[in-house]
């Protein structure tokens, strides 16, 4: 009983930390901003580059679909109608739960209705946010190398520097558990129990040993992201003549920014990161921040209007994916093929 007061503790802990950082940002954003010039800014957003932002997001999350299919397809055939559903699920509850919940309500999601044990749900869900990790580690190579105004060379690669030391520990410590496994030793009481887990956990990582299925999963996410690209391509399109380049670095500035734990839809994170990725190209801060809140209503309303459906669909509840055992997963069910 301790060790769950604890647990709920330190979530509620988590989630103030998150809210207090998004109060924070919003304040500092919306600092000096007088209503009359928001107002202004949201009356010259053009609606039809914002739709085809918003179009563009969707045929992204289509890509990551695929990129599941290939991460789940050794443990069953699932559908992409039903892969597809769990991604926006996933994006909608990020939109809607504090501390990126999302990525494990979208485990819960495929575990639930596929009956895919949920550790190997989640590790999943994992494969595909380390092929990001990659793609916006050669994304900020492209940008020094590019030498997109806002991007500061020694910052970002101090950061490549903490990427690669990340990616280095998390092999070696895979490599770790790998070796044990092979050695066949037991480990007694909990920690027994917390070596099984994390060893079902591993069996899609240790799939991608497999170079062609690594090749396909980086190829498919660089089409992701190029999508994404694309999106805020077109999202700025609206407000500047020469767009390339300060697309780029809006993705990029939003893509590090959703890192930060905050409440729910990163708001107060989202306008920081639009103010800062759009003022080197002299967009104003209340057309930056007009842009972000727009950008974040047209994402909210397609993940409602697309995630809902799948949601009810499926009959779950969002507290049950608390619940869900990673172990083992929820009760099983059949893999979807629509």
């Amino acid at each position: 009983m301790n060790k769950v007061m604890q647990l709920q503790k330190s979530k509620y802990l988590r989630a103030a930390v998150g809210l207090a950082l998004t109060v924070v940002f919003l304040v500092i954003a919306l600092h000096g901003i007088q209503f009359s010039q928001l107002a202004t800014a949201f009356r010259e957003i053009n609606l039809a580059f914002l739709g085809l932002c918003i179009a563009l997001f969707a045929v992204s999350v289509f890509g990551r679909a695929l990129m599941w299919r290939v991460t789940t397809r050794p443990f069953g055939r699932v559908g992409l109608s039903t892969l597809f559903g769990g991604v926006v699920v996933g994006y909608l509850a990020n939109n809607l739960l504090p501390l990126r919940a999302g990525e494990l309500v979208r485990a819960y999601y495929l575990t639930a209705r596929t009956g895919i044990a949920g550790t190997v749900s989640f590790s999943t869900v994992c494969i595909e946010r380390m092929t990001d990790v990659f793609s916006l580690a050669l994304l900020l190579l492209i940008g020094i190398a590019w030498g997109v105004p806002g991007i500061s060379p020694q910052s970002a690669k101090k950061a490549l520097v903490v990427l690669a030391l990340l990616v280095v520990a998390c092999v070696l410590f895979i490599g770790w558990v790998v070796r044990l496994r092979r050695t066949g030793r037991r480990f007694p009481g909990l920690a027994g129990r917390l070596f099984n887990i994390f060893d079902s956990f591993l069996e899609p990582i240790k799939r991608l040993r497999d170079y062609r299925l690594v090749a396909l999963l980086i190829a498919i996410s660089l089409a992701v992201w190029f999508s994404n690209y694309l999106s805020m391509a077109a999202l700025v399109r609206g407000e500047l003549a020469h767009f390339w380049t300060p697309a780029l670095l809006l993705m990029l500035f939003i893509n590090i920014g959703v890192l930060i734990p905050s409440s729910p839809g990163a708001f107060g994170i989202m306008q920081i990161a639009f103010w800062m990725a759009l003022a080197p190209f002299g967009v104003s801060r209340a057309s930056a921040l007009a842009l972000s809140f727009a950008y974040q209503g047209g994402v909210y309303l397609f993940t409602l209007a697309v995630g809902i459906p799948y949601f009810v669909a499926a009959h779950l509840r969002l507290h049950d994916a608390a619940k869900m055992r990673l172990s083992g997963g929820v009760e099983p069910g059949e893999a979807s093929d629509q």
